[in-house]
């Protein structure tokens, strides 16, 4: 007896095994940068620029505070004589000034950001100043030929004009 051979199901299980297959021994990308260190440092160079770890920003705050309240009171006395008619009105009061004054010393607010961020930062700069240190000097140069090329055409027109 023979067996009849189902071509739908049989393709349908040899694409299976071959997704399994490729599944097993595919590569994660996630673990070859892990793994490969100068595709590690070029990951973190490029996280680090975009700020993304800006939030391990650590915030310090150092006081040394006192507060000091002095008050100072003046009690005068004052009177005041009033004479009307035959009588005399004496009318004293006293007055009180409160000066208060609080005094606030030394609270410093401070914070460290990302140490990697800013050493990036640094080499960036650094390479941006040899940049232009370099172009200025391309620059100085091509200045100085212009210079040359005008002064020869400016003679051979005075030349020129001679003849």
């Amino acid at each position: 007896m023979r067996t009849k051979i189902n071509a739908p199901r049989l393709l349908l299980i040899a694409i299976a095994l071959l997704l399994l297959f490729l599944c097993l021994t595919s590569c994660n990308p996630v673990k070859r940068v892990l793994n490969n260190q100068e595709m590690l440092e070029e990951v973190a160079k490029v996280v680090v620029k975009g700020g993304w770890c800006a939030s391990d920003t650590t915030f310090i705050v150092k006081s040394d505070t006192l507060v000091e309240v002095d008050t100072l009171v003046r009690i005068d006395t004052l009177t005041d004589t009033y004479v009307l008619n035959d009588t005399t009105y004496i009318t004293k009061w006293k007055t009180r000034d409160i000066t208060k004054s609080i005094t606030i010393h030394d609270t410093i607010k401070s914070f460290i950001v990302d140490n990697a961020r800013v050493r990036l930062l640094q080499t960036d700069s650094a390479r941006l100043t040899g940049q232009v240190i370099e172009w200025k000097a391309k620059a100085k140069q091509r200045q100085l030929w212009l210079f040359f090329i005008l002064a020869i055409i400016a003679v051979a027109l005075y030349i020129k004009s001679k003849i």
